[in-house]
Formats: C-alpha cells, structure tokens, sequence
C-alpha cells in the first residue's frame, strides 16, 4: 500500500474531504495529487497531517512498511459503529473476542472506536483504564481549536472524569466564541460538544453548576437548522437540571414525536 492510499483510507473512514484532510498544513491540490501518487510527501509535513486528525503515526507508518490491509479493520469499525447505534452490548462483546484473538495487533483507532462505542452504550467511562484517559486528555489539551479538534471533544468528552471534562468544554465554547465559525459542520461539532457533555453530567448525577456553562453555550449558538435537535436538547436538558418536570415532559414529547426517541432513550423524566 502506497502513502497515497494509505491516506486516502483513513480520509475515507474518517468521512472527510480532500480539502479537510489537508487541514491547511498543504493544499487541497498538493494533497490530492500525494493521493493520486503525482506528488511524494516530505516526513515532517505526512506527520503533521497525521496528528492534527489525531491518526496514529506508528501505526500509519507500519501500515506502510508491511504493506498491511485496512480493509478488515474498516469492516469491524463499521460494525462497531452499527452496534453502538442499536446499543448492541454483545455485538460489542464479539468484537473485542474477535480482536483480542486476532494474533496481531490492531491499530489504536480502533480500539480507540470499540471502547468509544463500549463507553457511549453503557454511559460510563468506568472501564477506561487511567492510561487511557490521560492520553486523551492529552490529546485535547492545548489543542489549537478547529473543527476536527471540536468533533474530537464531542465524542471523547465521556472519557474524561467530570471535571477535566468541565474544563476542556469551556475551553471549547472560549475558543469557538473568539473566533465562531458558522459553516454546518462546525456548528454541528460545538452543538455536540454540549449535548453531550450534558449527557454525562445527566448520568453522573452531578449538580446545576457544572451544566450551566453548556446550557448558556447551546442557548446563544445560532438558529440554525441543522443545530435544531441540539437547541431542543438543551432546552430539555435545562428543564431537568431546574427540576421542570412538565416541561421537561413537554420536550421529550415533542422530541419522540420528530423520531428522535433513540437519543434521549437513557434519559428518564421522573
């Protein structure tokens, strides 16, 4: 497998364009033609593209050398994705006994994905172990914010212990604030930071003050639509943090009558 098409996998699984994967360390030109293989790539520059989507160089540069399929990892990253979506516990299970029996050792997105899925289905990061959750928050801190980095903390946020959470969040929202950005895809990003963010202070029970910054962040982004179901969710998580029993019920019903029920399925109104 050549550096171009080793490339254009990962761009490929990560669901980005050209233009994104170049992050504006190179051109959308340049990085199109290292793809095509028109152009060889300097090490420094490969690397710096590498990390700002957070790949795994090591990984990235065995791949090279043994000339490795992803193929099969694709597979079982697709397949991690769909059971986490139907919130598929023994799908997972499988999974992890079909990697740990492998032989070989896969790359560190994909258990990345697999405790990622483990821990989103379960709502809690209690089997993350604390190397884990060192290394992701070292992969956010100091972050120079754009719209991976924001997509990154949407996701790996319920890794992270409630405070450290807390803290990178508002980082986020600084960040975003002194330089917003209206394009869809990071309006969606910083939205999601929130949601789910709130989503894990819902489950570690913890008190008003530590949903608040979130709650404010969700209320002044744009109305736009295709932030829409966030800016619902922040008005129903609101509504919980404040005690509103009826209107956190009248939410919820407007919610699950839109066909959003799956994503307020581990939220109970009581």
């Amino acid at each position: 497998m050549t550096i171009g098409e080793a490339l254009k996998s990962l761009r490929l699984h990560a669901g980005m364009n050209q233009t994104q994967m170049a992050a504006g360390i190179v051109t959308e030109s340049f990085y199109s033609k290292v793809e095509r293989g028109v152009h060889a790539i300097d090490a420094d520059v490969l690397i710096q593209i590498l990390t700002a989507h957070h790949f795994d160089v090591t990984t990235f540069f065995a791949q090279i050398t043994n000339q490795q399929s992803t193929e099969s990892y694709f597979d079982l990253a697709g397949k991690i994705t769909y059971a986490q979506n139907n919130k598929d516990l023994q799908t997972l299970d499988k999974i992890e006994q079909t990697i740990e029996n492998g032989g070989e050792e896969v790359p560190l997105w994909l258990k990345f994905r697999l405790e990622l899925a483990y821990t989103w289905v379960l709502r809690s990061n209690d089997r993350i172990s604390p190397e884990m959750k060192k290394r992701i928050k070292g992969l956010i801190v100091n972050e120079n914010w754009d719209r991976t980095s924001y997509h990154f903390l949407s996701q790996a946020v319920i890794f992270l212990d409630i405070d450290d959470a807390k803290r990178l969040v508002e980082s986020a929202y600084v960040a975003y604030r002194k330089h917003p950005a209206i394009d869809t895809f990071t309006l969606q990003f910083v939205a999601l930071i929130a949601v789910n963010y709130l989503n894990c202070c819902y489950h570690q029970h913890v008190d008003i003050s530590y949903a608040d910054s979130s709650l404010e962040f969700l209320h002044d982004l744009p109305a736009e639509p295709a932030i829409g179901l966030n800016k619902l969710l922040g008005l129903f998580y609101a509504a919980l943090f404040n005690h509103n029993k009826g209107k956190a019920k009248g939410l919820e019903a407007i919610i699950k009558n839109c066909g959003y029920a799956a994503v307020i399925d581990d939220v109970h109104v009581n």
